[in-house]
């Protein structure tokens, strides 16, 4: 009894999580708006009716994907932060979760911008808000490493941040338009120029 509950769950679990990739593919490609139940269920091979049993709306399958992100992020992005010394060696770290995030799940940035260029009054909002505390963070690294005398004491920092988040965004676009062009080589280069404008 206690290994088919066991069995049950773990179906399910894996139906779940082939519904969450399936729907950020969709999604990242054709907009959550341009994308329906129906499209997520054939991607994922199975039943519209399983996609319901797991979420009971877009909106909520929206949410489990940012949550997702939020995860995957935290793991790649913030966590290597904390064993770094110093506010460049932050930055640093901070190229590399990102490279190491997109290689692994390249979707997610073009989730993100896709959500964003939609504009959708409901949807829009939550991916905002993302890009902003993501900012926000930049601009704490910047802010502790003109006190440090790391960088250049008249850097303006949430500027700079956004701007580096622009750069982050970029790379993932132009990895995808020029297939020579890999996003660890181009997040490398913006590395280096992100370093070299912020350093005294």
């Amino acid at each position: 009894m206690y290994v088919a509950a066991s069995l049950k769950a773990q179906q399910s679990a894996e139906t779940r999580e082939a519904i969450v990739q399936s729907a950020l593919r969709l999604f990242a490609k054709r907009g959550v708006s341009g994308t329906s139940i129906d499209q997520i269920a054939r991607e994922a091979g199975i039943t519209k009716g399983a996609v319901y049993w797991h979420f009971d709306s877009k909106d909520t399958l929206f949410e489990a994907i940012l949550e997702r992100i939020r995860e995957r992020w935290q793991e790649s992005v913030q966590a290597p932060l904390a064993g770094k010394a110093t506010a460049a060696a932050r930055l640093e770290a901070l190229f590399e979760g990102y490279s190491e995030l997109f290689t692994a799940t390249p979707e997610i940035c073009l989730f993100m911008q896709r959500v964003l260029l939609e504009g959708d009054r409901t949807f829009s909002p939550r991916v905002a808000r993302i890009f902003t505390q993501t900012a926000r963070l930049m601009a704490k690294i910047l802010e502790e490493g003109k006190t440090r005398a790391e960088f250049r004491a008249d850097l303006e920092a949430t500027a700079t941040a956004h701007a580096i988040l622009g750069s982050i965004s970029g790379a993932s676009q132009q990895s995808l338009a020029n297939r020579s062009l890999t996003i660890e080589t181009l997040l490398d280069e913006a590395r280096e120029m992100t370093l070299a404008r912020v350093r005294r």
